[in-house]
């Protein structure tokens, strides 16, 4: 359930179906992740498919210097996620047979080019989670689950989240972690143990209480993302006592930024 692995080591070699998302607020570090996640890919002979923003794939573009040769060899595809999106959404939820339609035509390009092994990178759910449409996006990532079961491929996701929002952690985090394998909640885990042990000990004494309660609350969590403990810790308290999981956030998000 919980990895202390880092999140470059995750993007170097996600295995066959991985499914991880990545939450964040700066889109320097979100390119920093995606180049790294693609790069690693083609090292290894793979190609990529980007479903993305304009303004995302312009980023990621700059940032890979073999953009250009990748694209005409076909070994990258870029696709506009508001357009993806448009092909498959009826009433408000995705369509499974359209969106199969959509996503595997892609595949399909990659394929004919030579490439049989792939990563695939999105940003689709987090246009619908903007829209204040998370129940549509949790959808759209269960469909993304059942595609990738078939194809055995990985993908990356990513959400505009703060990990440190109250807003996120009471109404999207959980339903998120549980169509995902692994989290990736911000850039540096090691701040991000430090400054959730600070905020339990702050709450919870410093007699060795705070400590063996997050691992008790940690063991106990059930199913979700493979992510830092001190991110479960976080997640699991939410599901004991609202009230006190949002004082532990309130602290770890300031020590995290005083770091």
């Amino acid at each position: 359930m919980n990895s202390a692995t880092t999140w470059e080591s995750l993007l170097d070699a996600p295995g066959a179906c991985d499914h991880l998302v990545q939450l964040y607020t700066d889109d320097e570090f979100l390119a920093r992740a995606v180049v790294h996640f693609v790069r690693a890919g083609f090292d290894g002979g793979e190609a990529a498919v980007i479903i993305a923003t304009p303004g995302h794939i312009a980023l990621f573009s700059e940032r890979l210097p073999e953009v250009s040769e990748a694209l005409a060899q076909r070994q990258l595809v870029f696709l506009d996620a508001d357009e993806c999106l448009k092909t498959f959404m009826v009433d408000g939820t995705p369509d499974r047979q359209a969106f199969l339609v959509t996503v595997t035509a892609a595949l399909q390009r990659v394929r004919a080019a030579g490439y049989p092994r792939m990563r695939l990178y999105g940003e689709m759910v987090n246009l619908l989670w903007q829209r204040d449409a998370l129940d549509a996006a949790v959808r759209l990532e269960e469909l993304w689950n059942e595609l990738l079961a078939v194809e055995r491929l990985p993908l990356l996701c990513a959400y505009r989240i703060d990990n440190f929002d109250r807003h996120a952690h009471r109404r999207a985090l959980g339903p998120i972690g549980k169509v995902h394998s692994h989290m990736i909640p911000l850039e540096h885990y090691d701040r991000l143990e430090r400054a959730v042990e600070r905020a339990y000990f702050d709450v919870f004494g410093p007699d060795g209480d705070a400590q063996t309660l997050r691992e008790l609350l940690v063991t106990s969590l059930g199913p979700t993302s493979a992510m830092p403990r001190a991110q479960a810790a976080l997640l699991a308290l939410r599901g004991v006592n609202a009230h006190t999981a949002d004082a532990v956030l309130d602290r770890a998000k300031l020590y995290y930024s005083e770091a």
